[in-house]
């Protein structure tokens, strides 16, 4: 048996960790969409930059009438919001196996922000 036929190794299970870091709003921005579901409700889609797990985050309220795509609104992030812009709390939702996570609570902990913004009609 030679080296290709050596099955690779499984990783562990990520942690469950309460923890934030400036980098994962930067890669949410990179891989993050919203898609406009109903009237005045969208859906924030991507992987957590933590665990990688695929997230859908809902979004409902009219601010976000013209949304671009997350990348290009999050680019002016070192900016503070202006009006109709919204500042948007986002935890990993997932429900992947994540050891010592509290009873009741998915996801593996990580938590960051977003901040939208609208385009002019």
């Amino acid at each position: 048996m030679d080296s290709s036929d050596t099955p690779s190794p499984i990783a562990e299970p990520l942690p469950y960790a309460e923890v934030t870091d400036p980098t994962y709003a930067e890669v949410a921005a990179q891989n993050f969409t919203v898609e406009e579901v109903a009237p005045d409700t969208h859906v924030l889609r991507g992987t957590c930059p933590r665990c990688n797990a695929v997230l859908e985050v809902p979004l409902v309220g009219n601010v976000f009438h013209g949304m671009r795509s997350i990348r290009d609104v999050l680019r002016k992030r070192h900016t503070k919001p202006s009006a109709g812009d919204r500042v948007e709390p986002v935890i990993c939702t997932c429900e992947d196996a994540h050891p010592n996570r509290p009873e009741g609570r998915s996801g593996c902990g990580a938590y960051w922000t977003l901040l939208l913004t609208t385009e002019a009609k």
